[in-house]
């Protein structure tokens, strides 16, 4: 059969098809009109039988009632995006595929309920899913017009909810008669009330938005419970058509359509003439929908879902309604985003002023980005407090903080100093520093002023010398240095060599985080969570985070970490970080560096925080001249740390019992009223009859009486 001509429609297209056929003979004039009015009221008459007949043989239960046909509304669940929060329980990431906000029907707003019912079906509360006198209407201007669609008060809510869900899109009369049928069952099956709830959930009303809770906010940037009576009447209009009613694109139209439903609000009698004039009249302040994505602490949202996913064990959890608290602090966030954004004129100063041969600037400098990267976290309870993985969400995805692995320099020299200190070394012993090579010609240097002369461990450990930490590492054991590092906190893997030793190893900043949280804890190491519980949407609670004391390891003896913590407050006092020695009263911390200066760090902490931050290039490229852990990192850490103190104040590390401070000369080690204080077990303090110089072979026989 010959197709028919496209551009035919509605009657045109049917009239061609039965005049092809000879089912009628072509007629103009007169002829034509009586034809086409007998034809119509013949197809009406049949159509009104076909919907009675219909109507009757369900009423006297002639058609059975398949469940299975209505699966997709009867094991309907509730889609709701998925939510996450700070741990004040402020809104900071929304997670969907489509946009839901799901509302009950109990606390659907009784106006909005009026304005569906007064302007979609009138009657929805009396019928049993069938309008009779809706659908001769109907019927009526389908089959008189070129029209291809039902037009408004064509279905019941019933029906339009069988035709989402069970029918397909095309509009012919048989599929009509599915419809009614279908919808006829459907009432014996779920209540009036859960069919709106279902309506008013789940049809698309425009700007990304599937119901009615998710259009208040795209379209009024509200709650649907706060929304007014001339608010809702809008959302109300767009279930006929909310393309072309959109407000954002057409608020003419958009208005018009409101006030038809205040006019059929008012004529259901729902309101009254002055409330629908005064309704009508009111503005509509359209508000743009503000997405979280990218708007605060994107870096820790993404990080979030990851974990919720592996928690829950789920590949997927847009839109399952799951409510995310997390222990995000959302002003320690805000000041580690700050100190980050104050650094932003060094920064790019670096990036332009790299010491590259002539030749190389132009090349380098187009591909040369600094980034930085910055965790916080609470030492006693291991909660994530803040997370920054770049400078720019937008310009790059990856988390620096979790997804990167650099090479920490010497910001690793604590992990080797308190294993010897925890072997019973003494601050005090004295070294001689002379160069070191070792297999493969590694020769890593120390300051130059430094080479052959004595030093105390101390000394050796703020000045951050490489020679006599790799000696120390020598005497201690490559394998020693490796167990305890993951002893206090590193998950990741380490090389057995002995450049790990001078943070050759690639480590993250939540490894970091977590052997600094042990110093910081009085050697308790408290493993990190950022998530306190999820639960569903109902309350249920589905993980919740188990009590520090749960998570938490005794991992150095209270007095080992309070050594170690005296000794990483004097690099802030006169040590790699001098300039910021006003903060040593409260903090403590060590830079790190790393060959090249491809990686700057600075990790440190107070009594109740612990922050790390790290400041490199992706591609790890070089940075040459005056770059280091000390000048780059440290102004961020310490601009941080000083601005929280004013929200998380912290207290001096006290001294636990067992410990003693004897004053000693900085280069000799004998025990000097002059000399520095350093901080001893009681059971070996120094004395000026004592020679501090002792060959590092004995160290391990040497052992800490405190340590079982």
């Amino acid at each position: 059969m010959p197709p028919l001509p496209e551009d035919q429609s509605g009657w045109a297209t049917f009239i061609s098809f039965l005049r092809r056929y000879r089912i009628i003979p072509r007629a103009k004039g007169p002829l034509a009109s009586l034809l086409r009015i007998t034809l119509v009221l013949g197809l009406l008459i049949s159509a009104i039988m076909t919907v009675c007949a219909v109507y009757y043989l369900d009423e006297f239960g002639m058609f059975s009632i398949n469940k299975a046909r209505f699966a997709p509304i009867l094991s309907w669940k509730a889609t709701d995006n998925t939510l996450i929060y700070d741990r004040e329980g402020n809104k900071i990431g929304e997670i969907f595929s489509n946009y839901h906000i799901y509302t009950p029907y109990e606390k659907l707003p009784p106006n909005l309920i009026n304005a569906i019912i007064a302007t979609e079906d009138r009657e929805f509360f009396d019928h049993n899913g069938l309008n009779p006198k809706s659908m001769m209407r109907a019927a009526w201007v389908y089959l008189s017009s070129n029209r291809r669609q039902f037009t408004q008060g064509a279905s019941t809510i019933t029906q339009q909810l069988v035709r989402h869900f069970l029918l397909p899109k095309e509009k012919t009369i048989s599929r009509k008669i599915k419809e009614i049928s279908l919808a006829l069952k459907l009432e014996k099956l779920i209540s009036k009330e859960k069919i709106l709830e279902i309506y008013t959930n789940t049809l698309f009303l425009g700007d990304g938005a599937y119901g009615v809770g998710a259009a208040a906010k795209r379209y009024f940037d509200k709650p649907l419970n706060d929304l007014e009576l001339h608010e809702l009447a809008l959302i109300a209009g767009l279930f006929q058509s909310p393309s072309r009613y959109n407000p954002h694109r057409f608020p003419n139209r958009a208005k018009k359509r409101q006030r038809h439903v205040l006019r059929s609000m008012r004529a259901a009698g729902f309101i009254g003439p002055k409330q629908a004039r005064f309704w009508a009249h009111k503005p509509l302040n359209y508000q743009s929908y503000r997405s979280l994505y990218g708007a605060k602490a994107p870096y820790f949202v993404d990080y979030i879902r990851e974990k919720a996913k592996n928690l829950l064990d789920s590949a997927n959890i847009k839109n399952k309604g799951l409510r995310i608290h997390t222990t995000l602090s959302p002003q320690l966030q805000n000041l580690a985003e700050q100190a980050i954004a104050k650094q932003s004129e060094l920064l790019e100063k670096i990036e332009i002023d790299r010491d590259h041969p002539p030749a190389d600037r132009e090349k380098n400098l187009k591909k040369f980005k600094l980034e930085v990267a910055m965790t916080v976290t609470n030492p006693q309870t291991g909660e994530l407090l803040a997370m920054v993985g770049g400078r720019n969400y937008q310009n790059s995805k990856f988390n620096r903080a979790v997804q990167a692995k650099r090479q920490p320099g010497s910001a690793f020299k604590p992990i080797v100093y308190s294993l010897a200190l925890n072997l019973g070394s003494r601050w005090n012993d004295v070294i001689y520093v002379s160069p070191i090579s070792l297999a493969g010609n590694y020769r890593p240097r120390s300051p130059q002023e430094d080479y052959m002369t004595q030093t105390t461990l101390l000394r050796a450990f703020y000045r951050s010398m490489n020679a006599p930490t790799l000696e120390l590492g020598q005497k201690l054991g490559m394998q020693a240095v490796l167990e305890h590092a993951q002893k206090l906190g590193v998950r990741s893997p380490m090389k057995s060599e002995f450049g790990t030793m001078l943070g050759a190893s690639e480590l993250t900043l939540l490894d970091l985080a977590r052997v600094n949280g042990s110093f910081a804890n009085n050697g308790v190491l408290t493993e990190l969570v950022g998530i306190r519980h999820i639960e569903d949407r109902t309350g249920a609670i589905l993980y919740k985070a188990s009590p520090p004391e749960e998570r938490s390891e005794q991992v150095l003896s209270p007095q080992v970490a309070f050594l170690t913590v005296q000794g990483l407050r004097q690099v802030l006092m006169r040590g790699t970080g001098w300039k910021f020695s006003h903060l040593s009263k409260l903090a403590a911390g060590k830079t790190g560096t790393s060959n090249e200066s491809k990686d700057n760090w600075f990790t440190g902490f107070t009594s109740n925080l612990v922050a790390v931050t790290w400041v490199g290039s992706d591609d790890s490229s070089p940075i040459y001249g005056n770059t280091q852990g000390g000048t780059v990192a440290l102004p961020i850490w310490a601009d941080f740390i000083e601005n929280a103190q004013e929200l998380n104040p912290s207290s001096p590390f006290e001294a636990p019992e067992g410990v003693k401070a004897v004053r000693v000369n900085v280069k000799s080690g004998v025990p000097s009223e002059e000399g520095l204080k350093m901080w001893f077990l009681e059971e070996s303090l120094p004395e000026k009859t004592d020679t501090p110089i002792k060959e590092f072979s004995t160290i391990k026989s040497f052992r800490n009486p405190l340590v079982q």
